[in-house]
C-alpha cells in the first residue's frame, strides 16, 4: 500500500528530535571483543498510532475508508519517533553495551564472557515493549560487522570493501563532458 501524505506533511510540524551522530555510534564500538547486530522487524509498523492520529492519515480503498493503526512508512516524523522510542527503551544500555540508530542495534561487549549477559539485557528491554527483531538480518557473536555502511571491528572502523569496489572498478572519464 502506498499512500501520498503530501498534504498531511504541510500541516504537520517537524519533530526536531535529533538522530544520533553516526560517527560517535561507530566510535563507541571500537575496542569491543564481540559484537552482535540486530535489526527490528517491520521497523515503524511496530509502533502503535495514537488513536487521535489514526483518522488524520485515513485513506479510501474501493468504497471504504481505512486508517493505519500502526505508524506507516512515509510519515514525516517516523525516524524521530522511532529513535525517541529506542532511546527510552534502551536508556540504561545505550553507550554502555548497546548502540542504536533508529531500527539498527549493536550489542558490544568489551569482554567475550559478558556478551550473553549483554544480549539478555537488550532482549529483556525489547521483550518488555513487545518489539520484535528480523532474525534474517541479525548477526550474533562476531568480531566484525557492517553497521550503517561501516565495517566495525575490535580495532575500530575499517575499510568496507563493498563500498570501495565501486570506486576501484569505475572507468576513468575519457572526455571533458564525462569529467564534468
Amino acid at each position: 500500500m502506498c499512500t501520498n501524505f503530501t498534504d498531511f506533511y504541510k500541516a504537520c510540524p517537524k519533530d526536531a528530535y535529533p538522530l544520533l551522530n553516526i560517527n560517535s555510534l561507530v566510535d563507541g564500538v571500537a575496542g569491543c571483543e564481540l559484537l552482535s547486530f540486530m535489526d527490528a522487524y517491520s521497523d515503524y509498523n511496530q509502533i502503535r498510532m495514537h488513536p487521535k492520529g489514526e483518522e488524520k492519515i485515513a485513506f479510501m480503498g474501493g468504497l471504504k475508508n481505512y486508517c493505519y493503526t500502526v505508524m506507516s512508512f512515509g510519515l514525516k516524523n517516523v525516524g524521530a519517533t522511532y529513535q525517541r522510542l529506542m532511546d527510552r527503551i534502551l536508556s540504561g544500555t545505550i553507550g554502555r553495551n548497546v548502540e542504536a540508530y533508529v531500527d539498527d542495534m549493536v550489542v558490544k561487549s568489551r569482554r567475550e564472557e559478558s556478551h550473553v549477559e549483554d544480549l539478555k539485557e537488550l532482549f529483556n528491554a525489547l521483550d518488555k515493549y513487545k518489539l520484535k527483531l528480523n532474525l534474517e538480518k541479525c548477526i550474533f557473536r562476531v568480531k566484525a560487522v557492517k553497521f550503517l555502511g561501516f565495517m566495525l571491528t575490535q580495532r575500530g572502523i575499517e575499510i568496507n570493501l563493498d563500498k570501495c569496489m565501486t570506486i576501484i572498478i569505475m572507468r576513468s572519464p575519457s572526455s571533458v563532458k564525462e569529467v564534468q
